[in-house]
C-alpha cells in the first residue's frame, strides 16, 4: 500500500493550494460542505459513474427515512487539499473517498477524519471474507470496505485504434514487449506526419509514476510489491526489474517518442491530451476507459487496450496486489450516521451496484463477474479478462499482525525521494544516476523500518522484521488467508 506521511500530507496542503482546490470543487447541488440537518454530503473524485450514484441517491431520498444526498466532484489531484480545507473549516463532507490521502487509517481515526459505519446484516453478509482487521476494520468495527477488486494494475497500455491502423498496425494485436512498444510508438508517430507523438504520460505526477513502474517491475520478474521482496522481506528497489523498466521509459523520451508536455502533465491532463490526439498511446490505470468515455463518448469507436508491457517475448505476466483498501468513508461530524450507514450498506453493497461499477469502467468491481453482465466497452472487458489471469493477491504484513503493524504504521516517517520522485528525476535530469538512487531508497526504507519497529516496540507493540517475510509465497499464486498460518 502506497502511503503518504502525515507530515508530508500537511506540507502538501498549503493555503494557496487549498483555496485553489476549493475553487475547483463542483457539486450537483452547489459547492460541497459539511452535513446539515436533513441531508448528507458526498465527495468523490471520479466523474465516471456519477449518474449511477445519483440514481441511487434519488432512490434513497425517496425511501422511508431517507434524506437527500448532495454529490460533489473534486479532481483527484486536488482532493487532499480540498478535504484538508473542509476539515479546517469544520465542514467535512459526511461521506467521502480518500483519494491521494495516504495517511494511515488509524491516524485518521485518532485525528477525527473517519468514523465507523453501521451496516445492516445483509451488507455484512455480502462482505463476509472481504474485510481485514487493520485495513477495513479496527477493534472489530467496520470503517470501510473494498468496492474494487485486487486483480488490477496501473500500467495498462491504452491506444487510439484509428492512429494505430493508420500506421499499418493491427489494433487487435497490441504491443506486449518493450521493443514492440517502442517500434509501435515510432511507427504511429511517423504515420501522423508529426501531428502526434507515440506516447502521452503523466511525468508531472510522481505518485502515478511509482504505481506504473512498480507494476512494470513485477511484470518484469520482481517478486515483491512496493520494493519489498515477499520471500525475504528485503527492500530491493535497485533490482534489475525496476532499473530496466525506468531505462525503457527513458529510452522513449530519448528517441523523441513521448509528447514533450508529458514532463509537467498529471494523469488527468495527460489523458485529456492523449484523447485530443497528442499521442497514440497512453499508459495509466483501468479507469482510463470510463474517464475518457464519460467526457468524450465518441471515443468508443477507437478505444483500444493492451496489457502491461514485459521486457522480452514469451514472458508470462504476473503482478501482485495486497487486499484492496476501503473506498467510502464516514466522517465523525456526520449528523445522520444511521442514514449514512443505510445508504452505504443497502445501496452500495449490492449486486446491482457492482454492475453499476462495471458500467462506469473504473477499477474492476470486487465482484468481477459483474463485468460480464455490464454494458462496459469491449476493450474494458478484455482488460478485466487479462487482470483475472495476470494479477494475484499478495501477502500483507498487516493481515499477519494487525495490532503490531498498526503500531508500526503510527511510527513510520516518509522516506524521500520515493520511487515516483526518482522516476520523475530521471526524466528531468535531476537524478541522472537512478540506479544509485534506487539503492539508496532500498537502504533508507530498511533503516526506517528498523527505526519504526524499535519505536513501536518501545511502546509495547509486538512485531519484528519477520512480519515482512513470507517464505511460503509462490509466484503466480494467490496468497490466501490460510497461508498466514
Amino acid at each position: 500500500m502506497h502511503t503518504l506521511s502525515r507530515r508530508r500530507f500537511m506540507q502538501t496542503t498549503g493555503l494557496m493550494g487549498l483555496m485553489a482546490a476549493a475553487a475547483a470543487c463542483g457539486g450537483t447541488s452547489g459547492a460541497g460542505s459539511g452535513g446539515s440537518a436533513g441531508r448528507l454530503t458526498w465527495w468523490d473524485a471520479q466523474e465516471s459513474g456519477k449518474e449511477a450514484k445519483e440514481a441511487l441517491f434519488r432512490k434513497f431520498a425517496e425511501s422511508p427515512g431517507g434524506v437527500p444526498v448532495e454529490y460533489t466532484h473534486v479532481s483527484a489531484a486536488k482532493f487532499p487539499q480540498a478535504l484538508q480545507l473542509a476539515k479546517q473549516s469544520k465542514q467535512l463532507p459526511d461521506i467521502h473517498v480518500n483519494v491521494g490521502i495516504g495517511a494511515q487509517v488509524e491516524q485518521l481515526i485518532k485525528d477525527g477524519w473517519v468514523a465507523p459505519v453501521e451496516l445492516g446484516e445483509a451488507a455484512l453478509k455480502r462482505l463476509d471474507g472481504q474485510l481485514y482487521e487493520g485495513i477495513h476494520t479496527f477493534e472489530g468495527k467496520v470503517y470501510s470496505w473494498p468496492i474494487y477488486h485486487y486483480r488490477s494494475y496501473m500500467a495498462v497500455t491504452w491506444f487510439d485504434t484509428e492512429l494505430v491502423a493508420k500506421a499499418g498496425l493491427d489494433p487487435n494485436a497490441p504491443p506486449t514487449t518493450y521493443d514492440e512498444f517502442r517500434a509501435a510508438c515510432a511507427a504511429t508517430q511517423k504515420a501522423s506526419g508529426g501531428d502526434s507523438h507515440g506516447l502521452a504520460w503523466c511525468i508531472g505526477m510522481p505518485i502515478r509514476l511509482g504505481f506504473a513502474i512498480d507494476k512494470m517491475a513485477q511484470a518484469g520478474g520482481f517478486e515483491g510489491a512496493d520494493g519489498c521482496l515477499f520471500k525475504t522481506g528485503e527492500y530491493a528497489y535497485h533490482d534489475d526489474a525496476f532499473v530496466n523498466a525506468i531505462e525503457f521509459m527513458l529510452s522513449l523520451q530519448k528517441d523523441g517518442l513521448i509528447a514533450p508536455g508529458s514532463r509537467s502533465w498529471s494523469d488527468d491532463v495527460a489523458r485529456g491530451r492523449w484523447a485530443a490526439g497528442a499521442a497514440t498511446y497512453f499508459i495509466s490505470g483501468p479507469f482510463t476507459a470510463g474517464s475518457t468515455l464519460e467526457t468524450i463518448p465518441q471515443w468508443k469507436d477507437k478505444l483500444g487496450v493492451g496489457p502491461v508491457l514485459v521486457p522480452e517475448p514469451g514472458k508470462k505476466v504476473a503482478t501482485y496486489s495486497g487486499p484492496r483498501e476501503g473506498t467510502y468513508w464516514l466522517s465523525p461530524t456526520c449528523k445522520h450516521p444511521k442514514e449514512a450507514g443505510r445508504l452505504l450498506g443497502d445501496y452500495f453493497v449490492t449486486d446491482s451496484y457492482a454492475v453499476d461499477l462495471a458500467d462506469a469502467m473504473l477499477q474492476p468491481p470486487s465482484d468481477m463477474e459483474a463485468v460480464a453482465k455490464s454494458n462496459a466497452h469491449p476493450a474494458y472487458k478484455k482488460l478485466v479478462g487479462w487482470f483475472a489471469e495476470q494479477a494475484y493477491l499478495c501477502p500483507a504484513p498487516v493481515v499477519r499482525n494487525p495490532k503490531g503493524m498498526t503500531a508500526y504504521q503510527a511510527e513510520t516517517k516518509e522516506v524521500t525521494p520515493g520511487l515516483g520522485d526518482i522516476v520523475q528525476g530521471a526524466f528531468t535530469g535531476d537524478i541522472p544516476d537512478y540506479r544509485k538512487a534506487l539503492k539508496e531508497l532500498s537502504d533508507k526504507m530498511s533503516a526506517e523500518r528498523d527505526r519504526a519497529i524499535a519505536a513501536a516496540k518501545a511502546k509495547g507493540a509486538e512485531l519484528s522484521v519477520d512480519d515482512w517475510v513470507f517464505s511460503n509465497w509462490k509466484p503466480e499464486k494467490d496468497y490466501t488467508r490460510e497461508m498466514y498460518g
